[in-house]
């Protein structure tokens, strides 16, 4: 049973490594491409509100990817709610 109230621990290495390669693949077929500051920074205020970051580092605890790096990529998305990002404008 899973208690709302204690989002699951983070991804073992082995897919934390998974999930990061399967980013940075997306990340480097799109060109190479960057959100904008602004953009950013709003992707990690709600990185930093969700209740599934682990802190130090903002690192997610469902994907297990470090989120400062993460956020800046503009293919990726919160593994949480895919939407999240997308309607940050």
């Amino acid at each position: 049973m899973n208690d709302e109230s204690h989002p699951p621990g983070p991804p073992n290495f082995f897919n934390m490594v998974k999930n990061f390669s399967s980013e940075v693949v997306k990340f480097a077929k799109s060109g190479f491409k960057y959100v904008s500051p602004e953009e950013y920074e709003k992707r990690l205020d709600a990185c930093i509100k969700c209740p599934h970051v682990k802190n130090p580092g903002l690192r997610c605890g469902l994907c297990g990817c470090n989120m400062e790096l993460k956020a800046k990529w503009k293919t990726s998305h919160c593994p949480d709610n895919p939407s999240r990002w997308n309607d940050i404008k």
